[in-house]
């Protein structure tokens, strides 16, 4: 008070500056939190922020055994419950600082995720850390909401797999939903297989080591120069570069993602799923997936990738099966509004921060009654009531 009458503030104006900031900081405090727990990174931060307040990988301390384990490595739902708790209380107090009893979630997920992995998530966010609320939302939406456009196919290339799906007016076309086992680790894998064949034998590289690799020298060849490489007459190879003690050859750092693009007789390379999701969509759709792609994930930020992608995605629909039934020759890209990682974040960032957001958030009362999650996977889910069939679903 002293000071504001030596400043000659209004004492009732400094009260209610006061009271307006105390407000604010009230709000601030009970945003909710996101969460997007990935195979290999986890990210965590407040709805409404533009990007994550932390990205650390998934893994922790574990206490019993005394070394640091991955979240995603359990045997029994015992063991993932385990990892969970401990994986959840260093992201709520030691990353953030926040109380988890004040704030709901927003858990960003694959629409492949187990339903292990989910129910088991919902046990430790009602029971164990005893929030209000959970949202669940499925990250291709999540990744079309950040854009705003009608029609979106989202390419979401992850750790282990690569899924595409076709977001049409802000739902999933399911059956068109395609996966491959394409993922980061399959670049990581060619990587280090190429590193021990240039340096004599088995490295033993640590995967951590192969991923700084990959991400400080290699780059995505454009379409030209990959089919040099496997005709009689290989091209030049790009500059050959230190990492410490090891030699990274040029070929490594060119042709370490070619599995992404290699074809097979089962047709399970990135480009087929991407034209396979196309096709497997309404027919007046088809033309805006196309000019709609959205590549997102850790693996989508390898230099080239897009450019490369482009290029195959041209030329593999001129041939068969998918030029009898696909009509479509033009294939653009979104530009991503934040980095390709983050991107499902965000999305569920803007969810939480909208009142729909909280409006979907199941309560914790209502799973204690029930503790179960809606899956659309399970036809308990997804048959009507009035179906004849529903009759004989409920148990």
């Amino acid at each position: 008070m002293v000071v504001a009458v030596s400043l000659g503030v209004n004492i009732q104006s400094v009260l209610v500056l006061l009271t307006a900031s105390s407000g604010i900081a009230l709000i601030q405090e009970k945003q909710a939190v996101v969460l997007d727990l990935g195979t290999d990174y986890t990210k965590f931060g407040f709805t409404g922020e533009a990007a994550p307040r932390c990205i650390v990988r998934s893994e922790f301390w574990c206490p019993a055994t005394r070394r640091v384990r991955r979240l995603h490595d359990y045997s029994s739902a015992a063991e993932l419950y385990d990892n969970l708790v401990h994986m959840l209380h260093q992201l709520y107090f030691r990353h953030v600082l926040v109380n988890p009893k004040e704030r709901k979630v927003v858990v960003v997920e694959s629409l492949l995720t187990p339903t292990l992995f989910r129910e088991t998530l919902a046990k430790v966010l009602f029971i164990h850390y005893e929030v209000s609320g959970v949202v669940w939302a499925d990250s291709p939406r999540l990744c079309a909401l950040t854009l705003g456009a009608p029609v979106v196919l989202v390419v979401s290339i992850g750790a282990k797999d690569v899924e595409v799906a076709a977001v049409v007016h802000s739902c999933v076309v399911l059956h068109a939903l395609q996966s491959q086992p394409l993922g980061s680790h399959a670049v990581h894998a060619e990587l280090a297989r190429m590193l021990d064949e240039h340096n004599g034998g088995p490295l033993h590289l640590d995967d951590q080591v192969i991923e700084d690799i990959k991400v400080k020298t290699c780059f995505v060849t454009s379409r030209a120069r990959a089919l040099a490489w496997e005709s009689d007459s290989p091209p030049r190879a790009a500059r050959d570069v230190r990492y410490g003690r090891v030699t990274v050859p040029g070929r490594a750092r060119e042709l370490a993602a070619e599995p992404l693009f290699r074809r097979d007789h089962e047709q399970s390379s990135l480009p087929d799923a991407v034209l396979q999701c196309v096709a497997a969509s309404p027919r007046d759709c088809r033309r805006a997936l196309a000019a709609g792609i959205l590549l997102t994930g850790g693996g989508a930020a390898l230099p080239g990738l897009r450019a490369r992608l482009a290029a195959e995605l041209r030329q593999l629909v001129t041939q068969p099966p998918y030029c009898d039934t696909l009509h479509v020759r033009e294939f653009k890209f979104h530009d991503a509004p934040s980095a390709a990682n983050a991107c499902a974040w965000l999305g569920g960032a803007v969810l939480g921060a909208g009142e729909a957001g909280a409006a979907r958030a199941m309560p914790r009362d209502q799973f204690a009654r029930a503790p179960r999650l809606r899956d659309w996977v399970c036809l308990l889910d997804n048959t009507p009531p009035g179906h004849p069939h529903r009759d004989h679903l409920d148990i």
